[in-house]
């Protein structure tokens, strides 16, 4: 899939599998036909790269999330190729966004070492929740699948489990001994997988912390 006139920082694939979504340094958003590789669209609106893309879990796929590293996060309507609303909140570079699986919520993660939980509500603009307790910049988030649980991690290598809807922090942990560069989860809803410039490919147990395996 060729197009972007700078790196590509993350990409996202629809629920239904038919679309996929990528985030560049050239500050734009395109959107992919996974089966021909056509470039659908182009949303432009940041002002910086783009750093995070999210597909909405809806059946229709409708929605992308995006961030970047103009603070901002945004909401866009996939079919028509417009901004639908811009989340301002964050006060540095936006690095990652992540829609939880019920459709409810969206979470974000800044440099400014916040984690803003927003409703997935197309009207509203202020965020309704903010998670404190990194002391480094938050890197990456992610829910769990049954959306229960979700997981951060950040530059000094840290990994935050919090209790979802409530925001609550129910176990944090030294990871790795560099920046956590990405983290995914299983089907299970209980074990993670981290990435980190350290080398390093580790899994985790979600309820207890114990490191499974290093790769």
């Amino acid at each position: 899939l060729t197009g972007h006139l700078g790196q590509v920082n993350n990409i996202s694939f629809s629920g239904n599998d038919q679309w996929l979504a990528s985030g560049s340094s050239d500050m734009t958003i395109r959107v992919w036909d996974v089966a021909t590789g056509k470039q659908l669209k182009v949303l432009t609106g940041h002002t910086d790269q783009v750093i995070g893309v999210y597909f909405s879990p809806d059946d229709s796929c409708t929605y992308i999330a995006s961030t970047s590293f103009d603070k901002t996060v945004k909401l866009w309507d996939v079919r028509l190729g417009t901004e639908i609303k811009t989340l301002r909140e964050h006060t540095k570079p936006t690095n990652n966004v992540a829609y939880s699986y019920d459709g409810k919520y969206m979470a974000s993660c800044s440099d400014d070492q916040t984690i803003k939980i927003w409703s997935t509500d197309l009207t509203t603009k202020e965020s309704l929740m903010t998670l404190l307790g990194h002391e480094a910049p938050v890197l990456t988030c992610l829910y769990s699948f049954d959306s229960k649980v979700l997981i951060s991690a950040d530059q000094s290598g840290v990994i935050k489990i919090w209790s979802m809807p409530e925001g609550k922090l129910l176990r944090s942990y030294k990871a790795h001994d560099e920046l956590i560069q990405d983290v995914s989860i299983a089907g299970d809803n209980n074990t993670i997988v981290s990435a980190s410039l350290d080398g390093k490919v580790k899994l985790w147990d979600i309820t207890t912390g114990e490191n499974l395996m290093t790769f």
